[in-house]
């Protein structure tokens, strides 16, 4: 074990904090004096990141649609997929989506009754992927009038 911990800059992506300090208008990030700097090969990926995303232009700098990104308290990516919603006509999904990868698991799977959670948990699979797989557990819930028992029929954990 590490004599003292690994600082969090140090071993996190670092998409968001470069978006928020280029947002402060603070562009030359790999000059800049953390108190505990990242390894640069992280601020460079991170800023590939970004401009993968069109968060940042070809110079490094924020671009528009980044300058919006920041104005969210998610990952990049999720800040994208919902600002991209609105112009795809498909918020509503696109919100629920989100909301429920702030979930750590929807489904409840008891040691006990792992075989039988799992099962149930099949029923709800996508073949298009976890994201949509989410949605419909979420439309089923919706669909049963945010059932408390629907839940727990579902082995799916109880919602806000």
């Amino acid at each position: 074990m590490l004599p003292s911990a690994v600082p969090e800059i140090q071993r996190t992506n670092l998409a968001s904090t470069i978006l928020q300090l280029k947002a402060m208008g603070i562009n030359d990030l790999l000059s800049f004096e953390f108190m505990d700097p990242p390894p640069k090969d992280s601020m460079i990926s991170a800023m590939e990141e970004l401009h993968s995303l069109s968060a940042l232009d070809d110079e490094g700098l924020l671009t528009k649609l980044g300058r919006r990104m920041t104005e969210f308290p998610l990952e990049p990516q999720l800040s994208k997929l919902l600002i991209q919603s609105v112009h795809l006509g498909c918020s509503d999904e696109a919100i629920t989506i989100v909301s429920m990868l702030s979930i750590q698991n929807v489904f409840y799977r008891p040691k006990e009754k792992q075989t039988l959670a799992d099962q149930k948990k099949a029923k709800f699979h996508q073949a298009e992927g976890d994201h949509l797989t989410l949605l419909a557990v979420y439309n089923a819930w919706k669909n049963n009038n945010f059932s408390s028992h629907w839940c727990y029929e579902t082995s799916s954990k109880q919602g806000p």
